[in-house]
This record gives structure tokens, C-alpha cells and sequence, in this order.
């Protein structure tokens, strides 16, 4: 095609189409060229030195002696052509007619856009996220740090940019099932949490409904009934020397004192009392929000001992890699436990096969219910495991719960004693090879062999008097 040559600049009036609009000349640098539309007055098409054609409209908002506007249409070809320029010059005369100015009403719909923008930054999910977590979650809730690691890794990316008002039934089904692909229960936490944050906002009165009303946990929780056994203890045990020194000795004092993750990670030098071997966990770091004593075997000073002993006086925290803040990335330390268990089975047949070849999917929260269980092996009375672990029920509840904090506390010592001896006992074994003998020594299957044999006697018994 032809390129018109260079003009001066010049006006020219005729029917404004396709061919006339790109057939203008262009002017010379700093010139423009106007074509004006034959039959819509007012309409026009300027032409700049540089070749681009933009739609405009010239006229006036009374009679001939006020001063004439002119309003862009846009840009020939990006995307006005001669037809939707011409209808939309049409439209703006109409409002002129009507007393309208089309400039002044562009004016105030950018002014309406830019508020109704700021509005809406103000109400961005991860402002109302970060709202709810100031106003709700930070210094009142225990689960804090869960529920911030759910908001960063899965809400945040699923809702980020979208105002609360925006959030759909079928946008918070998409995001849960697509979170549910990853981890169930990290689907069934992320709407827990999704939906209390929702109704929050409602009782703040920010919002007037929910998106999560009426919907239901996305997966089914059964109650978990894992217990590790005293060979699987050890093998836990033995991996947690692959990891960094903090995360060893987190998950060495999870086994041998059965507490909370959370109580144990985030435990400060100003609750342990070494040189009574004694922990005193305060109401505000329990799930029952009492205070909780704790006596400590020799097994656990030990670990308390050499962290406090390696560690600046000055640092606050037992488990910290940087003296600052508690440990954290759970997920990614028990993919590397799970990891190193792997190992050990594999340079240790003879173990796998006592496991029957596999060791059984677990979480962390299962050490605490494999010392409750192995207790119960020894011969710990339920009370005292109970005890032990900080649950309240029967005479523990009420005032006693509340001001006998040595409840049970030489009892709870024998326990946490015991099973502290247990497992130094199976660590000797396991030095010597000895893997089967530490299946021997697993207080639940010698209760288990007892009670075997137990019945198996009284069987007989009956026999030899019928």
C-alpha cells in the first residue's frame, strides 16, 4: 500500500469511512490534518505527523457563543472503526442535547472508577485475611503459626487479587478440592479456617453472607489410632540424628515427654527448672488453658542440658536454629525424617522384616499417643497417663486442676522415668544388633504375650475341671 505523502496539515471535510480515514495525509512533523465528517456535525478525524488517526468529536454546551469542547472516540484501528466511532459520536451529541457533558461525565466516571478501586483494595481477600489474623488469630489463638502456614501456602494463592465480595461458593469449592488434591487434611484445615474467617467478618459486620454456608468439611477425619511400637521408636529415633541438630533434638524430647508439637517447639529456657528436673508449661501455651508440671527423665536433661550448654545465654528458646524464633517448616523436616527412615531400612533388613516390610504411614502427633500407649504397657494407671499428658477428666477437673499442680507428680515421674529407661534399653540393643530382642521388650506385646497366656491357662483350668 501506498504511503500518503507529508503535508503541512490541513482540514478537509467529507463522509468519514475506512478508505477516506486512512487515505489523509500525514502532516509534517508537528502539523495535524482534520477530517471533517460531511454529515454528523462535530465529528472528526485528526491525522499527527506520526500517522496515527483518532476519532473525535467537537461541540458546544449552548448556544454559538460559549466555547466550543472536544472529546476523544479513540484511536483509528485499536480498536474504533469509522462505523463504531460514528455511532458513538452520535450517542455523545445525544447527551449534549439532553444537557449533558460528555467530558464532565468521563471526568466523574474516572473519578467513580478510581474510588470504587480503592474501595475495592480495601477489601482485597489478603487485606480481610491479614484483618482477621490481627483481630482473631495472633495472641489469642494456640494454633497461630498452623494457621498462618495454611493462610501463606493456600488461601492466599487461591483468593490473592479478588475483593471479598468476589469470593464465590464455586470459587472457595475450586480452591478446596484443588488444595484436597495435595493433602486432605490440608483441605479440610484451609476451609475449617476459610470459614471461620468468613464468619468473623460477618460478626464485624463487614460482609452480610458467607460463601462457605451450608457446606460441610470437604473429607472425612476418622480418629486416628496409630501407635508406633517400641521398634518403630527407635527407628524414629535413630533418623532424627539426619536432621539439623534442633529438629534431632525436637523430636528425641517428643518422644520422651509425649507433649504437644507446639509446647515442645516453641518451648522458652524460662519454663524448665533443670536443676529439678522440672517443666512448667503456662496456662496460655496448654490446649486446656491450665497450667501443666511436668517432671523430666534423665533421658530428656540430658537434651536440655547440651542444647542450653551449646547455645548463647542470651537466647530465649531451646529449639531455634537462629536463636531468634522457634523452629518451624515441620512439613519439610518430616519429609526428611521419613527420608531417613527409608534409609535405615534399607541398609537394616533384618528390621524392615520385623516390621513386616513397611513402616506404617504415621504424623507426629502419633509419638504422643505411642507413650500413652507404651505407659499403659508398663502398668501406668490411665490417671496418671492422663496425667502425663495433660488431659483433664474426673477429679483432675475443678479447683484441684486448677491449683494442685503436683497432682500426680511423683507418679507422673515413675512413668516419665520408665519409659525413658525403656527406650535408653532398646538404644543399648539396637547398638548390639539386637532387633529382635527390642520386639521383645515392647511393653505392649509383653502385656499382649501375658494376656495370651493368661487366658490360655485359664482355658486349660476349665478343661482339667470339666
Amino acid at each position: 500500500m501506498e504511503i500518503p505523502r507529508e503535508t503541512p496539515g490541513r482540514s478537509s471535510v467529507g463522509r468519514i469511512s475506512k478508505t477516506s480515514v486512512e487515505s489523509v495525509a500525514r502532516p509534517a512533523k508537528g502539523g495535524r490534518s482534520v477530517l471533517w465528517d460531511s454529515e454528523l456535525k462535530g465529528f472528526a478525524v485528526r491525522v499527527t505527523s506520526s500517522g496515527r488517526r483518532t476519532y473525535v468529536l467537537r461541540y458546544r454546551m449552548g448556544g454559538r457563543h460559549t466555547p466550543q469542547r472536544t472529546v476523544t472516540i479513540g484511536q483509528h484501528g485499536s480498536p474504533w472503526t469509522a462505523d463504531q466511532a460514528r455511532r458513538r459520536a452520535f450517542e455523545l451529541l445525544t447527551l449534549v442535547r439532553t444537557g449533558t457533558d460528555p467530558i464532565i461525565e468521563r471526568q466523574q466516571a474516572r473519578d467513580d472508577a478510581q474510588k470504587a478501586g480503592e474501595a475495592r483494595a480495601t477489601r482485597l481477600f489478603e487485606v480481610m485475611v491479614e484483618r482477621w489474623l490481627n483481630g482473631h488469630v495472633r495472641g489469642r489463638l494456640r494454633s497461630q503459626k498452623d494457621i498462618e502456614g495454611i493462610v501463606k501456602r493456600d488461601l492466599i494463592p487461591a483468593f490473592a487479587g479478588l475483593a471479598i465480595d468476589e469470593i464465590t461458593k464455586a470459587k472457595v469449592g475450586n480452591a478446596i478440592e484443588a488444595i484436597g488434591q495435595r493433602s486432605k487434611s490440608a483441605s479440610n484445615k484451609a476451609h475449617k479456617w476459610l470459614r471461620q474467617m468468613f464468619n468473623w467478618l460477618i460478626e464485624k459486620g463487614v460482609i452480610e453472607h458467607s460463601p462457605l454456608d451450608r457446606t460441610t468439611r470437604p473429607f472425612a477425619e476418622p480418629s486416628r489410632t496409630r501407635v508406633l511400637s517400641l521398634l518403630e521408636v527407635l527407628i524414629v529415633w535413630n533418623a532424627a540424628a539426619e536432621l539439623p541438630p534442633a529438629f534431632r533434638d525436637f523430636y528425641r524430647m517428643l518422644l520422651l515427654v509425649g507433649q504437644r508439637l507446639r509446647e515442645v517447639s516453641n518451648l522458652p529456657r524460662s519454663e524448665l527448672d533443670l536443676p529439678m528436673a522440672e517443666w512448667l508449661i503456662p496456662p496460655e501455651r496448654t490446649k486446656n488453658a491450665r497450667p501443666h508440671l511436668i517432671p523430666l527423665s534423665d533421658q530428656a536433661c540430658v537434651i536440655l542440658l547440651a542444647r542450653n550448654a551449646k547455645s548463647p545465654k542470651s537466647q530465649k528458646l531451646v529449639f531455634t536454629t537462629d536463636g531468634e524464633v522457634a523452629i518451624s517448616g515441620f512439613s519439610k523436616m518430616k519429609e526428611e525424617l521419613d527420608a531417613a527412615i527409608s534409609q535405615i531400612l534399607e541398609t537394616h533388613p533384618e528390621v524392615d522384616q520385623l516390621l513386616g516390610g513397611s513402616f506404617a504411614e504415621w504424623v507426629v502427633h502419633d509419638l504422643r499417643r505411642s507413650l500413652a500407649t507404651g505407659c499403659q504397657g508398663l502398668g501406668i494407671p490411665i490417671p496418671v497417663t492422663e496425667a502425663v499428658l495433660n488431659h483433664v477428666s474426673g477429679q483432675r477437673g475443678g479447683i484441684r486442676g486448677v491449683y494442685q499442680l503436683y497432682d500426680y507428680f511423683d507418679e507422673k515421674a515413675e512413668a516419665l522415668a520408665r519409659w525413658g529407661e525403656l527406650i535408653g534399653e532398646a538404644l543399648a540393643l539396637w547398638e548390639r544388633g539386637m532387633f529382635s530382642s527390642i520386639v521383645d521388650l515392647d511393653p505392649v506385646i509383653r502385656a499382649k504375650r501375658l494376656r495370651r497366656a493368661r487366658r490360655k491357662a485359664s482355658q486349660e483350668n476349665r478343661l482339667d475341671v470339666d
